[in-house]
């Protein structure tokens, strides 16, 4: 008997749970669900784009940070002197302010 109870409200339970389903997604289904659905979209999108701009400002300014702590590099090899072309910096051999 206790064995029948048991499947009995796991049986009722199971019902109760699929139907609340079912209701949820016929209502998703009408005209002002669909509505709701897509303005709730589209609400989520902006968010999603605010928040993916913001981010991208972040990282260019930390970026941008970056560069302005970093030392200016230099070439290892001089290949405009060697090549016996004008240098780009004033006072150096090959010079040309032209």
């Amino acid at each position: 008997m206790l064995p029948r109870a048991f499947w009995m409200a796991v049986g009722a339970a199971t019902g109760a749970w699929m139907f609340s389903k079912i209701q949820r997604a016929a209502s998703r289904l009408t005209p002002s669900g669909a509505a709701q659905q897509a303005s709730r979209a589209v609400r989520h999108l902006g968010t999603d784009i605010s928040a993916a701009l913001a981010e991208g400002r972040r990282i260019k300014r930390s970026t941008e940070a970056e560069l302005g702590r970093a030392p200016r590099a230099r070439p290892a090899i001089d290949v405009a002197g060697r090549a016996g072309l004008p240098s780009a910096r004033p006072g150096e051999q090959g010079w040309d302010p032209r």
